[in-house]
């Protein structure tokens, strides 16, 4: 272990903290010292498996184990040092939520509060004179909070309108459910500006869950974690997997008169009918019919050889049915710093508030060119929509097409109408290509619906919503939604009890009056 480690690890945790420079850290800050140690040793030249961050913070916490933490001497104080020994040589979770946020540095920058790990169980979560724990459970760990974090702050800004507090937010990984309770949750704490991860020895009820963030196999743990729950889910199974059919999708917002890519599905092995599609179009795109973040998914030209298609079906065969469909993103953005094109997608988050469906946020995902898919999972990268809105170009002409205040009005009834075609979700990701016909027409253009957005800590509010700021946030009405949805479950018992319990009154504002 280099002391030019140690020291940059025990800065940044300190920075990360909010606490002096060389502060001696406590046994549940030790998290954060190691995350940042474990992140300088994987990011060093010399560490094997470069290519895959997991892999490289696992072999490093492994070295840092077998080395023993006397290096850390100052940073832990002896009791502390030797409790955190203890943990890494016994707590394999412990040790797994180590890795989680060492991959997490690697592969990311900061968007959220640091995570400090409790070394002993809670009882109880502390009294925050919330009435209602919402959970965001989740599988892939690495960067969890950057999902959790922005939804937390509209929480907090919706309550402090609405003269509460009324929630609570908490991060469950499904294996932390247990016969429906959370015996260890992922929460923020306002007062430390830090997320706090603990066991409980008493599992708590939650009131609400959302999913998010379920790693490869969504489809299945979604299914699988939301049969065993009963309490009120903003994205069943049902509508879920529905919206996760982008074929079937597609076809209900055609019948909702909705524009979209035509297109067709393609059973494995069904080549003839894909070859014939490109040869009646310009330019298609291959992707599969349940895949997810722009995985696998790749532009054809009629020039290209046909080699090349079947290689690429035979990839996304393995996840199943394919969906080709003609290229629409016929808008691009030209990088105002090197006049260089690169394809273009907007991803807009609608809410429902119980009794409407509401766009409130987005932002825009760029190429790395124009011929390869706006997708942070094909290299692209996520941006604020006011930076790219004001610069887009006709792929085709290289003309600039202006973007008005009518044409984003457009935009976010287009999302409203796709949100309200398909089954109620408390909040979707809804993906959206703009197309031109050279005159500077723009038309939006549908390509999906996530269940499951991700990308949350990108977000900024739309015009108008929000704090009117184009602020940093998700979602206000979607806390409404969950209101009105708890109100209109509680009808009253033909019996009540002529003393109720205060504690146990259900979330009350305005708006869930109106309800």
């Amino acid at each position: 272990m280099k002391s030019r480690d140690v020291d940059v690890a025990w800065t940044r945790a300190c920075d990360g903290l909010g606490l002096p420079r060389v502060a001696t850290l406590s046994a549940d800050e030790a998290s954060v010292l190691l995350k940042y140690m474990v992140a300088e040793v994987a990011a060093a030249p010399d560490c094997p498996a470069r290519n895959c961050a997991t892999h490289r913070a696992r072999l490093s916490l492994r070295q840092l184990v077998a080395d023993g933490l006397g290096a850390l001497d100052g940073a832990l104080s002896p009791q502390t040092r030797r409790r955190v020994e203890r943990a890494l040589r016994e707590d394999l979770l412990y040790c797994e939520r180590i890795i989680d946020l060492a991959v997490s540095d690697l592969i990311s920058e900061p968007m959220a509060p640091e995570v400090c790990i409790a070394m002993e169980a809670h009882a109880e979560l502390p009294e925050d004179g919330s009435r209602w724990t919402h959970g965001i459970v989740f599988h892939a760990a690495p960067l969890i909070t950057h999902e959790i974090y922005p939804l937390t702050a509209d929480a907090l800004v919706h309550d402090s309108r609405e003269s509460g507090p009324f929630f609570r937010v908490v991060g469950v990984r499904g294996d932390w459910l247990v016969e429906g309770l959370a015996q260890r949750v992922l929460y923020y704490d306002g007062n430390s500006d830090r997320f706090i991860e603990t066991s409980l020895t008493e599992p708590i009820r939650l009131d609400s869950i959302q999913f998010l963030a379920l790693g490869e196999r969504q489809m299945e743990r979604h299914r699988c974690w939301a049969a065993s729950q009963s309490c009120q889910q903003l994205n069943p199974w049902s509508a879920s997997s529905a919206a996760d059919d982008k074929h079937g999708l597609c076809l209900r917002w055609a019948a909702a008169g909705l524009e979209i890519p035509q297109g067709l599905l393609l059973q494995p092995g069904n080549r003839a009918d894909a070859h014939a599609f490109l040869a009646a179009a310009d330019e298609i795109v291959i992707k599969p019919n349940t895949g997810t973040e722009g995985d696998r998914v790749m532009y054809f030209r009629q020039a290209d050889a046909a080699d090349q298609l079947d290689m690429q079906l035979t990839s996304c065969w393995e996840w199943g049915p394919v969906r080709v469909e003609q290229r629409r993103d016929g808008v691009g953005w030209c990088d105002p710093d090197t006049g260089c094109v690169h394809s273009l997608a907007l991803r807009l988050h609608v809410a429902h508030d119980g009794n409407r469906f509401i766009a409130e946020s987005g932002y825009a995902q760029t190429g790395i060119d124009a011929d390869h898919p706006a997708s942070r999972g094909a290299g692209g990268r996520l941006m604020p929509l006011a930076s790219v809105l004001q610069t887009l170009t006709c792929r085709a002409y290289g003309r600039h097409i202006p973007f008005s205040a009518d044409d984003f009005a457009r935009l976010r009834e287009v999302v409203e109408l796709a949100a309200g075609a398909h089954e109620p979700l408390g909040l979707s990701g809804i993906d959206v290509v703009l197309d031109t016909d050279g005159t500077g027409a723009v038309s939006p253009v549908l390509l999906e619906l996530n269940p499951r957005p991700a990308g949350l800590a990108h977000a900024r509010f739309l015009p108008g919503a929000g704090e009117g700021r184009c602020e940093a946030g998700v979602s206000l009405y979607m806390w409404d939604g969950i209101a009105r949805a708890q109100s209109r479950d509680s009808s009253p018992d033909p019996s009540p009890d002529p003393s109720p319990d205060p504690s146990l009154a259900p979330i009350t504002h305005p708006d869930a009056m109106e309800a």
